[in-house]
């Protein structure tokens, strides 16, 4: 992946990276990447994972970089853990290399010092503690030149919840991962050196990845900041003037309400992308009001992205996933109406569970666990999800995990978690509690006894009390029982 970037504009004085106030040509960063590269193969990562827990930066891009051309693994984890879900995750990827920023060294003190036994964690900041300074690697002078990677080798894995809580991690090969960059960059348009793209999506997750990479892949400019604030996206608006974004439609929303909003924010973009199963028609109406564009809806998963891309702005129905890219194949199993993709851009498999990678890999085919159907002109709409996955803002929930910790409160005898519609946020958890007798338990003690045992996303926006659960024939919750205005 590097190599393909290197050959492409390593002699570059074309600004490649703009991050915290830094500039970064290609030729900058393909020698930085390069550096770290060594560094890695004299420490014998070839095949091994390198954990990236890091926020938005540089040293995170070079970190990605660096193992696509030295052929270690890249295994990003959400910087919004909570110290057991960051242990968890450790555990299921057993790294060689956790790098982690200074502001997160205090997740590390709670967590099994064992996990880390054998683990060399690097630090990116101002306080590295007792650890080592991820800045000062140096290559030892007799370090190899990195050598190509099998297509079909391990490039990246994302961790991404799976139904029953355990985290599944979404392993792709060199191959599928140039492929997502590949079906990114036609969804949005064949993305050029020319085109600059506005990146507030973390990195750590797929959505910032492919906005990142696929930028970098084509000779253009990544204009990357860490976390969301309104008035400091109005402002990179406007000082980097890009030509791309790819952003959640609740990110739209609030841009669009912010004082003295005006169309010259905009003038520069020729598209605008989001990922999700529908765009509001009042959302789309203004955004088309305010810029003159329509928010172009793409269709995928961590496990195949990018799928299907729909340019055209829907104003009388919801759901327009669109025409899939090229190489993509989409049709619906017969029996459940599920949709089943297959394509390049599909993972390779689960990292360390062959059960659950046959289960959702049938005969080539992926099942989505999501439901759609196909229109007379060919065009695809989505109609919902199978699965109990909540997705809030893109960042998926999974009940058990939410309800598993609910549960270890000592005056909790039962707990299921749903997810409900919400205009700002897509989806959001919500949370039915059955007390133990005599026990007085109240929202906000659930919500603290929650924090720093899951990230934030996944504490529910509300509780409700109840003196029992809905079971099913088999004894187990029924969610789909569970509503809001039920007494």
């Amino acid at each position: 992946m590097t190599h393909q970037l290197s050959s492409l504009v390593s002699a570059s004085d074309r600004t490649a990276l703009l991050a915290a106030g830094t500039s970064w040509s290609y030729a900058e960063l393909t020698t930085a990447a390069d550096q770290l590269a060594r560094v890695m193969i004299a420490a014998g990562l070839r095949g091994e994972r390198v954990a990236l827990a890091l926020p938005n930066c540089s040293e995170l891009v070079l970190g990605y970089l660096a193992c696509f051309t030295s052929g270690a693994v890249a295994t990003p984890l959400n910087t919004r853990y909570a110290p057991p879900e960051l242990e968890q995750a450790l555990r299921r990827a057993r790294p060689r290399w956790l790098v982690t920023h200074s502001g997160k060294l205090a997740d590390l003190e709670h967590i099994d010092p064992g996990v880390l036994g054998d683990v060399r964690v690097l630090v990116v900041g101002d306080s590295i503690g007792a650890y080592e300074d991820f800045g000062a690697l140096r290559a030892p002078s007799d370090a190899n030149e990195p050598v190509a990677s099998d297509a079909g080798a391990p490039a990246v894995m994302f961790f991404t919840s799976g139904s029953t809580g355990q985290p599944k991690g979404v392993v792709h090969s060199h191959r599928s991962t140039l492929a997502v960059l590949t079906s990114t960059s036609e969804a949005m348009g064949d993305v050029t050196a020319n085109d600059v793209t506005q990146v507030f999506e973390p990195l750590v997750h797929v959505s910032g990845f492919i906005a990142t990479m696929t930028t970098l892949l084509a000779g253009g400019t990544v204009a990357l900041y860490d976390g969301f604030e309104p008035t400091r996206y109005v402002e990179a608006l406007q000082e980097h003037r890009p030509t791309l974004v790819c952003t959640h439609i609740d990110i739209i929303a609030q841009v669009l309400r912010q004082p003295g909003m005006q169309r010259e924010w905009f003038a520069s973009l020729r598209g605008v992308y989001t990922g999700g199963d529908t765009v509001p028609e009042a959302l789309q109406r203004e955004f088309l009001a305010a810029s003159g564009l329509p928010i172009c809806v793409g269709w995928g998963m961590t496990e195949a992205i990018w799928l299907t891309i729909n340019r055209e702005p829907q104003l009388d129905r919801d759901g327009c996933i669109g025409v899939p890219v090229s190489g993509v194949d989409i049709r619906t199993d017969d029996e459940t109406g599920e949709l089943l993709v297959r394509g390049p851009m599909m993972m390779d498999h689960y990292w360390e569970d062959e059960t659950l990678t046959a289960a959702t890999v049938t005969d080539g085919w992926l099942h989505t666990g999501d439901l759609g159907e196909q229109d007379a002109d060919g065009v695809w709409w989505f109609t919902g999800r199978s699965k109990d996955i909540i997705v809030r803002r893109t960042s998926k929930i999974a009940p058990g995990e939410v309800e598993s910790v609910l549960d270890r409160h000592p005056d909790v005898v039962a707990a299921a978690v749903i997810g409900v519609p919400d205009p700002e946020e897509g989806q959001v958890p919500v949370a039915f509690v059955v007390a133990r007798a005599g026990a007085v338990l109240t929202t906000d003690e659930l919500v603290s006894f929650l924090h720093n045992k899951i990230a934030e996303y996944k504490i529910p926006a509300r509780v409700y009390f109840r003196d029992a659960l809905p079971l099913t024939s088999s004894g187990k919750i029924n969610r789909r029982d569970l509503h809001e205005d039920a007494s």
